[in-house]
């Protein structure tokens, strides 16, 4: 059984995350957005840092969208993320691309020097060999940097089919 306290503080997590995200939203998107933070984010609704955590999410979900634990990809982009927030250190510009390459198995070659740019601006971040990368900022960046090596290895597969398999032979 909800208190008043816990209903309240629910409704006001809800208002904080539809504020951040600039639309208002179903209750049955709100359940699974807390159920989501729940299981990713240990939230608790009546705890201090909850307010914190849903404002964080909110912003990175406007920002990004695709941060739905349904999304095909999801969970790698996530294991990526969670690697490099959990880390501790820094890298300086080139050390921080081969950590990305490494993590994510991906040749260094194979991405063109734009889309690194990429990767880095869509975290907030401007990339130069010269700069020294925190850990959890590299995060975002290999959240990002994750969706590409996904889709890179998706088109790979896309290209075996059994007609060109045939073909080969």
């Amino acid at each position: 059984m909800a208190t008043k306290k816990y209903l309240a503080k629910y409704r006001q997590l809800r208002q904080i995350y539809e504020r951040v995200l600039g639309k208002t939203i179903s209750d049955e998107t709100w359940y699974r957005v807390v159920s989501f933070l729940k299981q990713r984010f240990s939230l608790r609704v009546e705890s201090e840092s909850a307010e914190t955590i849903v404002e964080t999410f909110a912003g990175l979900k406007r920002r990004y969208g695709a941060l739905s634990p349904t999304r095909e990809g999801f969970e790698e982009r996530w294991q990526a993320f969670k690697h490099f927030y959990e880390s501790s250190g820094g890298y300086s510009g080139i050390e921080a691309l081969s950590a990305l390459a490494n993590y994510l198995k991906i040749n260094l070659d194979d991405v063109p020097r734009s889309t690194r740019y990429y990767w880095f601006s869509q975290a907030g971040l401007s990339f130069s060999a010269e700069n020294t990368y925190h850990c959890k900022d590299l995060a975002l960046v290999a959240f990002v940097a994750a969706k590409w090596a996904i889709n890179k290895r998706a088109q790979t597969m896309k290209s075996a089919t059994i007609e060109v398999l045939t073909l080969a032979l």
